[in-house]
């Protein structure tokens, strides 16, 4: 069986090093975008970009005085500017919230109002009860800015449909405010907004109307290489992708290059499902592997038995593959809502990365280890195959 690691290496140099960060609408994403579309091209299969709209979110940082003091302080992503001088309130609750008088003055949001990220207002996937809640709320009291306190590395509020400036301070940082001899602070946010273009890029092997979609998302959170979130995804669709040439299957197949999954409202997945057929008889998303010390996982939804045996017969031969229980994160859970058989690919032991590695500078290519992202090749290579 074909040996991809030369070719694994040099796609995954050149979105993570070459590159870089990638976010949806940035120029380094279109060039991102670009390379996987010559690369298809080279193959000589069919090749489109899908285009959609979107924004670049400009951040040059943010500034933040408190009694004279400077303190540490990001935007929050797609976050709007401002330059504001006012009264700051601190709240840690939806009662103390719905309590609150906030008009011309900056809402300090810490407690149970930051425990975990609120779901973009506009996100049509999953968005709690009480996330929209707090959103609503803050909307209506319509403070001059919102600052969050939190102590991970995933901000509150990342929307770029909530127009109200916010920034992001660390949980520690908590006293500066309580403390306080005079209750105002002065907040600078530096960033942009602008609309532009993105594109999905979607290739295709075969003429047959029954289809099988592999996918993976092309597009990062701004300040990641993205290594395992996700180059290793790309990179591995792109070896499947060169190795096609030559042979016949009963069915199409598809590779989709999603641009959104780690923007706010999946503007790319969002345009691709807009125009779903019916064709899909499988859909395989591919996300977060190669990962060192790790297997690599498959997961089942809305698959018949008739489709897990099958899979679960080459999962069995093939060392270093192995089944784990659904997640429910990620671009299998948009095809499985629409009915459409689905299994997820990613590194059996990634969950422990997403609040530490994931999203970070820390994703970069040492993570990865070349034979495991070849074997699961491989094994994209086996289920097709059969």
């Amino acid at each position: 069986m074909k040996n991809h690691v030369i070719s694994l290496q040099s796609h995954i140099k050149m979105l993570c090093e070459t590159i870089g960060a990638r976010p949806t609408g940035s120029a380094k994403n279109k060039a991102a975008v670009e390379y996987a579309f010559e690369t298809c091209q080279k193959c000589g299969l069919p090749v489109r970009k899908q285009e959609f709209d979107c924004m670049d979110w400009i951040n040059s940082g943010a500034a933040l005085l408190v009694d004279n003091r400077d303190i540490p302080v990001e935007p929050a992503e797609y976050s709007l500017p401002c330059d504001v001088t006012a009264e700051f309130i601190c709240i840690d609750t939806v009662d103390a919230l719905r309590k609150a008088e906030l008009s011309e003055k900056i809402a300090v949001l810490h407690g149970d109002l930051c425990k975990e990220p609120l779901m973009p207002k506009n996100f049509e996937f999953y968005n709690p009860d009480e996330h929209k809640q707090i959103i609503a709320l803050l909307e209506e009291k319509n403070p001059t800015a919102i600052i969050t306190a939190i102590s991970g590395k995933e901000h509150t509020i990342q929307d770029g449909d909530f127009n109200i400036p916010c920034a992001v301070v660390c949980s520690d940082m908590l006293d500066v405010f309580s403390q306080s001899s005079d209750g105002r602070a002065k907040l600078t946010i530096n960033t942009e907004r602008i609309p532009v273009k993105a594109h999905n890029v979607i290739a295709t092997y075969g003429t047959k109307n029954d289809k099988v979609c592999f996918s993976a998302h092309i597009d990062t959170k701004p300040a990641t290489p993205g290594a395992l979130d996700n180059a290793s995804g790309v990179s591995a669709l792109l070896a499947f992708a060169e190795s096609l040439s030559g042979k016949h299957y009963p069915f199409q197949i598809e590779i989709v290059l999603f641009n959104g999954e780690d923007y706010y409202s999946n503007p790319g997945e969002m345009a691709f499902m807009s125009g779903l057929s019916t064709d899909y008889i499988l859909a395989v998303n591919v996300d977060g592997i190669g990962l060192k010390n790790s297997a690599t996982s498959v997961s089942f939804y809305s698959c018949s038995k008739i489709i897990e045996n099958r899979i679960m017969e080459r999962v069995e031969k093939t060392t270093g593959i192995e089944r784990i229980e659904p997640w429910p994160m990620g671009d299998h859970m948009i095809f499985a809502t629409y009915g459409v058989p689905t299994i997820a690919i990613t590194a059996s032991d990634i969950f422990g990365l997403i609040d530490t590695v994931l999203h970070s500078s820390d994703d970069n290519t040492e993570n990865i280890d070349m034979d495991v992202l070849n074997n699961a090749v491989r094994f994209l290579s086996c289920c097709v195959n059969g």
